[in-house]
C-alpha cells in the first residue's frame, strides 16, 4: 500500500492549524471587591462599681487598652476599625486600677454597626454586655 504524502502531508497541515488555533484563552473572571471598610461602633459603659477600671478591646488574639473609665460614672467611646477584628468579632475586657477583679465578655459580633452597651457592677465578675 504506498503512501500518499501529500494526502497525509495535507491532514498533519490541518491537525496542526486547530492546534494552533486552538490555544488558551483568557477569561476573565470577576475579582471579589475588597470588604467595605468597618464603620466605627460606639460603646456606652456604665460603671456601677466604685473604682476606676480600665477597659480593654481583645481582638484577633491581642488585647488593647481602649480607655479609662471612673468610679460611677457613665462614658461613650468609639471602637475604632482597627480594634473591631478581622471577622469584626472582638471580646471586652474590665480591670479595676488597684485591684486583681476583672471581667472578660463573651464574643461580640460587630457586623451592621450594632449598638454595644457593657454594664461594670460593683462585683466586676457579675458585669454585663448588650448587643442591639
Amino acid at each position: 500500500m504506498p503512501l500518499h504524502l501529500p494526502g497525509i502531508a495535507a491532514r498533519l497541515g490541518v491537525a496542526f492549524l486547530f492546534v494552533a488555533c486552538a490555544g488558551r484563552q483568557h477569561v476573565d473572571t470577576p475579582e471579589e471587591p475588597p470588604p467595605p471598610p468597618a464603620a466605627p461602633v460606639i460603646l456606652d459603659v456604665e460603671n456601677h462599681n466604685w473604682a476606676d477600671v480600665v477597659l480593654y478591646v481583645v481582638h484577633d488574639g491581642q488585647q488593647t487598652r481602649l480607655t479609662n473609665v471612673g468610679a460611677a460614672h457613665d462614658v461613650s467611646v468609639e471602637i475604632p476599625p482597627q480594634l473591631q477584628g478581622q471577622m469584626g468579632i472582638i471580646r471586652l475586657a474590665v480591670r479595676r486600677i488597684g485591684g486583681r477583679d476583672s471581667y472578660l465578655s463573651e464574643s461580640i459580633s460587630l457586623r451592621g454597626g450594632p449598638s454595644v452597651r457593657l454594664t461594670i457592677e460593683s462585683n466586676i465578675s457579675r458585669s454585663s454586655v448588650g448587643v442591639w
